[in-house]
């Protein structure tokens, strides 16, 4: 949980630096969230010390030092993109945040915001199938309910108005409604993921390691500068860390999902993306091969005579957006993102591997040289900075990993309205009289996680259009 700075979000969607401050306390106060400094767990609190070690820093005014409280609004950070504040060129920051699973290691605070407005009736099993217009109106709205497998039709009351809030459905049901908008379906982004290496957990630590730690509630962040072809300044990329932590157990089940993109066959990955059936089946089936592969482990180490023999590992991944944005194609259902067509890409994630490397290893240390050999030959993840390069190219070409949280499509200021003249205009879709988009598709893609701006994009064009 981490909001984009306010600068960002005043040179994105409009509006000052001190509005997006008040909206945040006015949202984060919605999600009651606890304190992230008062409720670390044990081992992030030795992630953040080790981070601290590598040079990693809360605040630029007190490097060595833990965060303090009045860095964050209500609970929950936002980036800072004061960059040139830091002592060295890759800025280095630290960010606390809410935990979301409980001590069992169970996601129980994901936090939905819904706005308390009257007469506001929620339908679930719905499939919006097309909105139909009358000049520049949309006067109904076509569902399949997915229950009764019929489809009905909403008719909109005079003066009454359509919100999409559907994500990244938002553009492609645009896309197929007879509007004047070149924009729409334009500058579309995501994250790209590496997966990094696994490390095990010293035995003096494993006692600080409980449930919650399966998503660590701290990220890393650094500045890479990459000069390929471009100007003097170059392309900077913020890149994200995230960690995990816990029992190969407990783990299988986070990272089955994430360890989906070493499946061989970019053909068979497209298939398992647009069918969600057999996504599952080759989740589970991941998650079985994990589970033989824990029992085989659990045996090696003896753990049925000595709970403290279980093993605890630790691992994270980075992540960055992409330099080239893509699109969403007309005539059909795809979507294009231009993941490592700009040079720049590679330039990013090898960087931001390399200078990482051995802090992720004074978290904990590697396999012994046949696991790691093991795991290298099924997936390139790299230990050493020679094989970095190797293990880019790699996952360029046939691993592929993004953080599945699109933006863009319909951004602000150019297929959609900011409401800087009407404020009841925000987020009105341009060549229609009352169609607004309130997602994560009306902002380009934030540097860092999109959870709480997409929650915060909402909130804003709510608030504006009901002022």
């Amino acid at each position: 949980m981490i909001h984009e700075s306010s600068k960002w979000l005043s040179e994105n969607i409009g509006y000052s630096i001190e509005y997006w401050d008040k909206l945040k306390r006015s949202l984060n106060k919605k999600f009651c969230r606890p304190d992230p400094i008062t409720t670390q767990t044990k081992f992030s609190k030795h992630i953040r010390d080790k981070a601290i070690a590598a040079g990693f820093i809360f605040d630029p005014s007190a490097p060595h030092e833990p965060p303090k409280k009045n860095q964050y609004i209500g609970n929950i950070p936002s980036l800072k993109d004061n960059f040139d504040d830091y002592p060295t060129e890759e800025a280095k920051q630290l960010y606390n945040f809410p935990t979301q699973f409980n001590a069992y290691g169970q996601r129980t605070n994901s936090g939905v915001s819904i706005v308390d407005w009257d007469k506001v009736h929620l339908r679930c099993n719905r499939l919006v199938k097309e909105l139909v217009m009358e000049g520049k109106s949309c006067t109904q709205v076509k569902v399949k309910n997915n229950l009764t497998k019929k489809n009905e039709v909403y008719t909109l009351k005079k003066h009454g108005k359509v919100i999409l809030a559907a994500g990244s459905q938002s553009p492609r049901l645009l896309m197929r409604t007879p509007i004047e908008n070149k924009y729409i379906g334009k500058r579309v982004n995501d994250h790209i993921c590496l997966p990094l290496g696994l490390y095990i957990v010293s035995k003096d630590l494993k006692a600080r390691i409980g449930g919650a730690d399966v998503y660590e509630p701290i990220f890393g962040s650094t500045l890479v500068t990459s000069n390929c072809g471009q100007n003097d300044a170059g392309v900077k990329g913020v890149v994200f860390l995230d960690f995990f932590t816990g029992s190969l157990e407990n783990l299988s089940f986070m990272v089955s999902s994430l360890y989906l993109c070493f499946v061989p066959f970019n053909c068979l990955k497209r298939l398992f993306g647009r069918y969600p059936i057999l996504f599952t089946f080759l989740s589970n089936s991941i998650r079985i091969l994990l589970t033989v592969l824990v029992f085989v482990v659990d045996v090696l180490t003896f753990k049925f005579l000595n709970e403290s023999n279980e093993l605890k590992l630790t691992t994270s991944l980075i992540k960055f957006k992409a330099v080239r944005e893509g699109h969403y194609e007309k005539e059909n259902d795809q979507i294009t993102l231009r993941f490592f067509e700009d040079e720049n890409d590679f330039v990013i994630a090898e960087k931001a591997i390399k200078e990482n490397l051995a802090f992720l290893e004074s978290i904990g240390s590697r396999p012994n040289i046949l696991i790691r050999k093991l795991f290298q030959l099924l997936t390139k993840i790299p230990y050493d900075e020679d094989e970095v390069e190797r293990y880019v190219k790699n996952f360029s070409k046939r691993t592929l990993l993004s953080e599945q949280h699109l933006a863009g499509g319909c951004v602000f200021g150019e297929a959609i309205d900011k409401g800087l003249n009407c404020a009841s205009d925000t987020g009105k879709v341009f060549g229609t009289d009352n169609i607004h988009v309130a997602d994560l598709s009306a902002v380009p893609l934030p540097r860092c996680s999109t959870q709480m701006t997409a929650y915060l994009v909402g909130y804003h064009v709510g608030k504006q259009m009901f002022h």
